[in-house]
């Protein structure tokens, strides 16, 4: 356990500096600083060693090489209790430095105030992010503060210790270090970028500075587009980086629906992976959803969901895609095709498709572990994805049906891929599994009913008193339960939850309809 003995501090966020190092300084703590902050901490009465002391050499070029050293660097690297590195460090007369207060130049209020190109060149920090990036590597002896924000921490972690800073403790630090340079770093390439080409192809603040890729286009064809790869997953196939292996390139819309057509695959292929899955994405809803023997009944069970909406969309397959689908494929206007595999023949023959697109994906195995980010004015959303899995579906009235809990399952991960407020209708036909109509994305529920009631007919299936009713969410008043009796459908799920659940539950008992309460609501907005 190393104690901090010496500091190096240097600040362009003033907040709270010379409380801290009056709280080291009265702790035995060596300080050394250069510039604006040993102005700032010599003003107010604590005593700074001057960094050029310990570099041997002056600031110069206008303040640009201060902590910039070959003794800088190797106090802060140096392994401590590493007996090459001890013995090295010594003859050197390398002194170790246990602690680096350090925020960055303030590129970013530059930026925010318009700054001109030379004044933002100026606020480039070189040495900052050199200190903090060598003791956050060495995080193992030293300790890093980026930011106002972690002083009071630091400081009771810092007494109770007795100069002593936990390791776990010095761990968040790093990672809080490497974060803001990274952060840091993808702003000035985001800056450079709109300078210099008149558009930015980094994301600061999600994926930072990772290069994108141009899509054909954005949502729209005015709109630019742009895929990154997250670097993290770099090693895995995903749908970020797995190549076409025909087609013209994807676009903004094309890869939202593959995701969607993906995730909704995978999710329902988890039910028993031994079966075949097909969903089909219509604008990131499933308009299509089946599960059976085969791959090419699950198509075929899929495209009778929507027929109309499945013009023009996307389809996902848990198996190997072969001749059989690929003809019914071919004979439709299909975008995008994804599967694990595709066996010659239909390769053969959606070869003659040109524009078709085909993408090699196997459905995850396990839950999603991506962060799902969008976008609002001024910053991004993130949140985990819907991994949320009903550990009890309970029986709240008993009517007349009886469905298999595996319906209840298809039904329930179909429901959740749609957008809310979302209603679907599934069925269980001669041992497959298929989405019959669903309602999506309306301000209210009853609508959705409709849609799914109507589209459900459309397709033609009429054997509503078969069919298990999802809602996404509760059911806050009886009108749904009404119409859905006047629908003639005899099994509802829905998460439960609503201030009129014992309404609900009534009028569900005065229909002899079947409701289950899930205890999990699964919006998508």
């Amino acid at each position: 356990m190393t104690k901090i003995s010496r500091a190096l501090v240097s600040v362009s966020n003033k907040k709270g500096i010379v409380e801290l190092c009056q709280a080291l300084t009265q702790a035995g703590v060596e300080v050394i600083s250069s510039g604006g902050t040993r102005k700032v901490l010599t003003a107010a009465g604590i005593v700074v060693t001057p960094i050029e002391e310990v570099t041997g050499n002056p600031e110069a070029f206008g303040g640009r090489m201060k902590t910039l050293s070959f003794q800088i660097s190797s106090s802060l690297l140096f392994r401590r209790g590493h007996s090459d590195d001890e013995v090295q460090a010594k003859s050197l007369g390398i002194r170790a430095i246990d602690l680096v207060i350090c925020n960055l130049y303030p590129f970013s209020e530059v930026v925010k105030k318009g700054g001109a190109e030379e004044e933002l060149v100026e606020n480039i920090d070189i040495g900052g992010p050199t200190m903090v990036r060598a003791a956050a590597k060495n995080y193992n002896a030293v300790t890093v503060l980026t930011s106002p924000k972690q002083y009071e921490s630091f400081l009771e972690s810092f007494k109770v210790g007795d100069g002593v800073v936990p390791i776990d403790i010095r761990k968040m630090f790093s990672l809080e270090a490497f974060r803001h340079t990274a952060s840091y770093d993808a702003l000035i390439s985001e800056t450079f970028e709109k300078m210099l080409l008149g558009e930015s192809r980094s994301f600061h603040g999600s994926l930072e500075g990772e290069e994108a890729t141009k899509v054909r286009y954005g949502e729209n064809p005015h709109q630019r587009g742009y895929v990154v790869a997250n670097p993290i997953m770099a090693g895995s196939r995903t749908l970020a980086n797995t190549p076409c292996l025909q087609g013209k390139a994807l676009s903004y819309n094309n890869y939202l629906d593959a995701d969607a057509a993906w995730r909704s695959m995978s999710d329902l292929a988890r039910i028993n992976p031994e079966l075949n899955t097909v969903t089909i994405i219509k604008h990131s809803n499933p308009c299509g959803a089946a599960i059976s023997s085969s791959n090419s009944k699950a198509l075929e069970l899929a495209w009778s969901g929507d027929p109309i909406s499945a013009f023009g969309s996307i389809i996902a397959f848990s198996h190997e895609v072969d001749g059989e689908e690929a003809s019914f494929i071919c004979e439709r206007f299909v975008e995008v095709v994804i599967a694990p595999s595709f066996t010659s023949s239909a390769r053969d023959l959606f070869s003659k498709k040109k524009n078709l697109r085909l993408l090699e994906l196997a459905p995850q195995k396990n839950d999603f572990e991506d962060k799902m980010i969008r976008t609002i004015h001024g910053g991004y959303l993130v949140q985990d994805e819907d991994n949320g899995s009903e550990e009890k579906i309970e029986s709240v009235c008993s009517g007349n049906s009886k469905v298999s809990s595996k319906l209840i399952k298809f039904g329930i991960l179909v429901t959740k891929h749609l957008k809310s407020n979302a209603i679907s209708l599934c069925l269980e036909k001669e041992g497959s599994f298929l989405l019959a109509g669903g309602g999506m994305g309306n301000p209210n529920r009853l609508v959705s009913l409709d849609q799914a009631y109507q589209k459900a007919k459309e397709n033609g299936y009429n054997d509503f008193d078969q069919m298990v009713l999802i809602s996404d969410a509760f059911f806050p008043f009886r009108d749904n339960i009404d119409k859905a009796n006047a629908f003639g459908i005899k099994t509802i799920v829905q998460p439960g939850g609503s201030i009129k659940d014992k309404e609900v539950i009534s009028a569900c008992e005065e229909f002899g309809i079947n409701m289950y309460f899930t205890g999990m609501r699964h919006f998508r907005h």
